[in-house]
């Protein structure tokens, strides 16, 4: 069970990312990378114009410190930038188009993770305050006599390993991604967090 979980650990928190960080920069169309008027409106009326400008600048920060000032990007183009006398049938030209989809991919996770993390502190509030309802609800099952279910738990935890699966993968899709969808986000992990506490198997 335990090695089992372990791998679902991997293929939702490190593989999809991964391979959506492999596979996306293939699009040809280059508006797939680009931070779309849509979402950056639906930030705009969910936080207000000023905070959607501090997500933008705080973007704009992460990524040059994080992988310009580094020397990471140009460390990443300066192969394919290099003249030959020979040849190469556009192998070179694929791999800087690739290459900077692949840093407006990650881009574009940094911005929607800027934008997600004015949901982080509201977030954490309610998750500790279901995951005490939920301890506190199956205590008073297990003092009448109730049944804690272990199937549940371990829907309840899987279900959860994959809300955090599916919020790391979409920080990376080349989809418009609605502000609104980070609430109801958070509404799903408190809802799971709370069947996971209500239902803790313990010996049982």
């Amino acid at each position: 069970m335990a090695s089992r979980f372990a791998s679902h650990v991997r293929l939702w928190l490190f593989f999809a990312p991964l391979m959506i960080c492999v596979a996306v920069p293939f699009l040809p169309d280059r508006s797939d990378f680009e931070i779309s008027a849509a979402e950056q409106s639906s930030v705009a009326r969910v936080l207000g114009d000023a905070r959607a400008d501090r997500s933008i600048a705080i973007a704009n920060e992460r990524f040059v410190r994080w992988f310009v000032a580094p020397g990471a990007v140009k460390a990443s183009f300066s192969g394919s930038d290099t003249d030959t006398m020979l040849s190469d049938g556009g192998a070179a030209k694929f791999g800087r188009n690739w290459m900077r989809n692949f840093w407006l991919t990650i881009y574009r996770g940094v911005y929607r993770a800027s934008v997600a993390q004015y949901w982080a502190f509201g977030g954490i509030v309610l998750l500790i305050a279901l995951l005490n309802d939920g301890a506190v609800s199956r205590r008073i099952r297990a003092a009448s006599a109730g049944f804690a279910n272990p199937v549940t738990f371990h829907v309840a935890a899987h279900g959860l390993l994959v809300c955090f699966g599916f919020g790391a993968s979409a920080l990376l899709l080349p989809l418009p991604l609605a502000a609104y969808w980070w609430t109801a986000g958070v509404a799903i992990v408190g809802m799971l967090s709370w069947r996971l506490a209500s239902s803790f198997h313990v010996g049982r």
